[in-house]
């Protein structure tokens, strides 16, 4: 039998006060005192045996008139989906999850936001944890060395979405890593309709929410990078890089593997990619319109809104398990763009910072000494 809220809690509390409490009621009755709990609260209907007990102990004429004019009499699947369409309300009770007005108007709310979104495309995934309830949940793997990285993901997610990772967790295949887990579904989902693709995002080609590119202040643009520069990014002599890998639609048959190069043949660096053919064109070329990393695409378009000029493109192929190639894409910056980048605020990560500090004074230090 369906009843209104406030009309169920009432016939509960007032049977419950003919026994002193919930729990001796449900003695009585001989059901479970959870039962009672979620009779009380609306999460579950009543079947008609009960609400007839339930009556006769609160013996209330005023009362069963109200309820006999309210009372809907349903059959037990729609009970079933009524108690589950309650426990998942209750369930996303325990978490926020910001709508789009929310981020339009909220701007440290979207920028924390963006960088989430971002830690992941970077360096997490979102995966179908239970097939038979459609049930996605997410994990960030980070380096050993990249506490810093994880707490700053760990406190976002607590201040956006209300969740608590927990410390990091070691892989089981005893890896130089660290994880944490999303297990809650409505955060997941939230994070698939916000730019994080469920399965191997770089068959997907993921790119960043529209309404972080859709964005007018500076501090949204970097917040969406600094995930990008610090977990896909290296500081080298020539400068920094960020790099992502995106799957090319290429085999080894197509493009055979070159016995001479790194790895085997599996690495086929820029300069043989611009001497190979595939379909009658150079294979960088190829490759550069059928496998782009729009992720990077969408970085690079942030970068020249903030005055950055990096370069960017493939470097080089490499070949999966598979049998596929996977095209490897670089953001290149040169050592003069190091300051700005650390200035900016682009690299929180310690031992990257430190290296690009290093990179700035040795940039320096050859102005002084040209």
């Amino acid at each position: 039998m369906q009843l209104p809220a406030e009309l169920q809690k009432e016939l509960v509390e007032k049977a419950a006060t003919k026994y002193g409490n919930c729990q001796e009621l449900a003695k009585h009755l001989n059901i479970p005192k959870s039962s009672v709990h979620y009779y009380r609260i609306g999460r579950l209907t009543m079947p008609e045996s009960v609400l007839k007990s339930l009556l006769g102990i609160a013996n209330d004429e005023n009362l069963r008139e109200r309820i006999e004019a309210a009372s809907v009499t349903k059959d037990r699947m729609w009970a079933i989906e009524y108690a589950k369409s309650v426990f998942i309300e209750s369930c996303k009770d325990r978490v926020t999850l910001p709508t789009r007005d929310d981020l339009l108007r909220n701007d440290e709310l979207r920028r924390r936001a963006a960088s989430i979104v971002s830690y992941l495309l970077a360096e997490g995934s979102v995966w179908m944890l239970k097939d038979k309830w459609g049930e996605y949940a997410a994990n960030i793997t980070l380096s050993n060395e990249e506490t810093g990285l994880y707490n700053h993901f760990r406190a976002l997610c607590h201040d956006v979405f209300r969740y608590d990772l927990g410390s990091p967790q070691k892989p089981g295949n005893g890896a130089n890593a660290i994880r944490g887990f999303i297990y809650s579904r409505f955060v997941a989902e939230w994070l698939i309709e916000n730019g994080m693709p469920s399965g191997d995002k770089a068959a997907i080609g993921p790119r960043l929410p529209d309404w972080v590119m859709n964005a007018k202040d500076e501090e949204t643009w970097v917040a969406a990078l600094q995930p990008l520069f610090d977990g896909e990014g290296s500081a080298r002599r020539s400068g920094f890089s960020i790099s992502q890998s995106r799957h090319a639609q290429l085999d080894a048959v197509i493009l055979p593997r070159d016995p001479r190069a790194k790895r085997f043949g599996r690495v086929i660096g820029l300069n043989r990619l611009r001497e190979k053919e595939v379909f009658g064109m150079r294979a960088i070329d190829y490759c550069t319109m059928t496998a782009r990393s729009e992720l990077l695409d969408d970085a690079f378009t942030l970068l020249k809104r903030l005055r950055f000029k990096p370069r960017i493109g493939i470097t080089s192929l490499f070949l999966k398990d598979s049998g596929f190639w996977s095209a490897n894409w670089n953001i290149m910056f040169t050592r003069s763009d190091v300051s700005e980048i650390l200035r900016m605020g682009l690299v929180i990560d310690e031992r990257k910072r430190c290296a690009l500090v290093q990179l700035a004074r040795r940039g320096k230090e050859m102005q002084t000494y040209i």
